[in-house]
């Protein structure tokens, strides 16, 4: 039986893996195909596609765009097939994405030194040599130069919202996610919805074009994963799922936690009308 992990991210957002590790690693595992889904941008999908040739998996487009349902932030993830990551309008809005991320880490520099923290904006930087910066390289930053012991310690005293160093940010609906991912051509799937708190808003989000839910995901339970995929069915919305591997950036490596039936990659692919 062959299996899919279609929730991983690169360096070129916040994972710690470059494509060809991430590739290699999954070959190595045994997956038949995984996709790569950076937050709000395309940038491994070139390396991460020659790879897959390279260790003979099937590599799959795929983004993870921050968006909201009214003012509960959301991902959504987008699996793009064939050459539709290629499309110039979903670049642009990944674009505008990307700088609105670099502007808001400029604020968090601002922040900290006010707080007498002398953190700067190369420090942050030095940590996403490759792609989108966010929170996570933050709190990296602030545990490299020593004012925090953990990761998890700056996001308890500095980073979640509430926190004196947090910054809001803009984010564009789930509705408007949904669209753009739609209009280049792929499938619009809600990720982690356990991790959303928005699942009354789920049918709603049905008729703005919604086509999965991640029903499988690493801090999903069994319970809950049953449940939605319930929910799916009685929505007939696709049911997807993967590990959402950041590699060794938040402790232990989760590539191989989730593995879905290759079937269900089959079905993503149906529903845009795209063979193999």
């Amino acid at each position: 039986m062959k299996f899919a992990d279609l929730h991983l991210h690169t360096r070129y957002s916040d994972g710690s893996y470059t494509p060809e590790e991430l590739v290699r690693e999954a070959a190595r595992q045994g997956f038949a195909a995984i996709a790569v889904t950076d937050h709000d941008t395309l940038d491994a999908v070139p390396e991460s596609r020659r790879a897959g040739g390279e260790f003979a998996i099937e590599v799959i487009a795929g983004v993870e765009i921050t968006c909201r349902v009214e003012t509960q932030e959301v991902h959504m993830l987008g699996f793009l097939f064939g050459e539709t990551w290629k499309d110039q309008s979903l670049r642009a809005v990944l674009d505008h994405s990307k700088r609105v991320r670099e502007q808001r880490i400029a604020q968090f520099v601002v922040k900290f030194n006010e707080l007498g923290i002398p953190l700067t904006l190369q420090d942050v930087q030095e940590l996403s040599n490759a792609g989108t910066v966010g929170r996570p390289h933050v709190a990296m930053a602030l545990q490299k130069r020593g004012f925090v012991k953990s990761v998890e310690e700056a996001f308890e005293r500095f980073l979640k919202r509430g926190k004196p160093a947090f910054v809001e940010r803009y984010r564009m609906t789930a509705g408007e996610a949904i669209g753009h991912i739609k209009r280049a051509g792929g499938v619009a799937v809600l990720a982690h919805p356990a991790l959303n708190r928005v699942d009354a808003q789920i049918p709603n989000l049905v008729e703005q074009g919604l086509d999965g839910l991640e029903v499988w995901h690493s801090r999903q339970s069994p319970a809950q994963s049953e449940s939605y995929l319930k929910l799916a069915e009685r929505l007939g919305l696709l049911a997807t799922g993967g590990s959402d591997c950041h590699g060794t950036v938040r402790g232990e490596p989760l590539l191989g936690s989730v593995k879905i039936p290759y079937d269900r990659v089959e079905a993503l692919r149906e529903r845009v009308g795209q063979t193999k």
